[in-house]
């Protein structure tokens, strides 16, 4: 044990996140990714298409077991590339359209409307929302000024967790907003 060589490593498991030399979270988002497609697929016959559950119960399958696994320490990876976040949110689109047995024309902000769901990067924004106003009031000194720190230009390369905040949102939440302003004016 004593004056052993440790070996090098390219990425590391720590606390459930898989952390990488540069902090790309590939690893991590394709290891959540398996995960959340393997509960899926154990609970496909209650979340499937032809499942006799409402798509309220089945809304809340989904929240409580897949998206917990999705979105654990979101806060931390949000602000990773977004084709690689994408892949998660593939994995909540084909829920919505196998919950809902919605055919392949339907678009997925009306998948996403219907099932009153929020897109995974919208979900993420308002979770990180939410930590750093909790750490900017924190007791402890120390995570207060961890969370003060001025925002990087937006030209600049390197991206940190808090960028997530001040992001445009992709196409996708877009046009889910967009539909539930439409109805919102309607009613």
């Amino acid at each position: 044990m004593l004056n052993a060589k440790i070996p090098w490593q390219r990425s590391y498991k720590y606390l459930g996140v898989t952390l990488d030399k540069n902090l790309h979270f590939r690893e991590h988002i394709a290891r959540v990714r398996k995960n959340a497609l393997f509960y899926t697929a154990r609970l496909g016959a209650m979340l499937g298409r032809k499942s006799k559950l409402s798509r309220r119960n089945k809304r809340t399958l989904y929240k409580m077991c897949i998206r917990t696994v999705m979105t654990y320490a979101c806060p931390v990876f949000a602000h990773a590339d977004p084709k690689a976040l994408h892949r998660l949110q593939v994995v909540q689109n084909k829920f919505c359209r196998a919950a809902t047995d919605a055919h392949w024309c339907v678009r997925n902000s009306i998948l996403h409307r219907d099932m009153e769901l929020p897109t995974l990067s919208k979900y993420m924004k308002d979770a990180s929302k939410r930590f750093f106003d909790i750490a900017g009031s924190h007791p402890n000194a120390h995570l207060r000024a961890a969370n003060d720190y001025q925002p990087p230009p937006p030209t600049h390369f390197i991206r940190r967790p808090r960028n997530v905040l001040i992001d445009p949102p992709d196409a996708l939440t877009a046009a889910v907003d967009n539909l539930n302003d439409v109805n919102d004016t309607h009613d």
